[in-house]
């Protein structure tokens, strides 16, 4: 998948991505970093074909990503939104038989058994016959995940995965999406607000401000205090923890006293 000269802006708005160009690094974890504002849902949304750029090309497999019907989309890409529809009545495991659309007809075909094996990827199995609405934050985002691997995709998407999530859940997610990329070998692309979970995890990332593209690269080159501190437009340093690795922290600010 790879981007060539990808501009977006709606007709009444500003411009909210300028000439993007870039190579989504295959079967790796590419996490799009940068400030509030930057473009970073925007260009997902361009990415799974939500939205379609005003100009340039995104091509997935050589081809137009726009020439791909939504089944054909969806048999390829599969998304995490920030956002989520609960049903009162709905069961995880009907929840995650939805994720099997692109291969029937009617949902109703898809039997148990088809599902199981996603449900005991994120370690829902026991959760199965549970309402979506008595599980945990952490749970639910373990659902929608499910959900996504039942469409067997090459490619999963996840916006801002790890909102409203507290510290313990966060850190487990971003456990489960490294393993499930290492078992599965997907290419996995997330947007971040936290540098360091993108440490964490990522093998790429892309690091973006106001719509253009900063620097492509690994994890390695890319975070780095003086782009974070450019980018960011704030001090930043970056220090080795004791059986952790590199670690982001802001520079506090001397705030003057009246």
């Amino acid at each position: 998948m790879e981007l060539k000269h990808v501009n977006f802006g709606y007709q009444t708005g500003k411009q909210l991505i300028t000439d993007f160009t870039a190579q989504v690094p295959e079967g790796q974890i590419l996490t799009i970093l940068g400030p509030n504002g930057a473009g970073k849902s925007t260009l997902l949304a361009l990415l799974d074909g939500q939205l379609k750029p005003s100009a340039g090309q995104i091509l997935l497999a050589g081809k137009p990503l726009g020439d791909y019907s939504l089944k054909a989309r969806a048999a390829q890409i599969a998304v995490v939104s920030q956002q989520h529809q609960l049903f009162d009545d709905m069961t995880v495991l009907e929840a995650v038989k939805i994720g099997r659309r692109p291969f029937h007809s009617l949902l109703d075909t898809v039997a148990d058994a088809e599902v199981a094996s996603f449900l005991d990827q994120v370690q829902l199995t026991d959760y199965a016959e549970r309402s979506l609405t008595s599980l945990s934050g952490g749970q639910q985002q373990r659902v929608w995940i499910a959900m996504a691997l039942a469409q067997e995709p090459s490619y999963l998407f996840l916006d801002e995965p790890t909102t409203y999530l507290d510290i313990r859940y966060q850190g487990e997610l971003m456990v489960l999406i490294k393993q499930l990329q290492q078992d599965q070998g997907i290419t996995v692309i997330l947007v971040l607000h936290d540098i360091n979970q993108a440490l964490q995890v990522s093998d790429a990332v892309w690091l973006i401000k106001n719509g253009t593209l900063v620097k492509a690269g690994s994890s390695q080159d890319v975070i780095n205090e003086q782009l974070l501190t450019d980018v960011f437009e704030m001090p930043v340093r970056i220090v080795d923890l004791p059986d952790y690795g590199r670690y982001v922290i802001q520079v506090p600010q001397v705030v003057e006293k009246a």
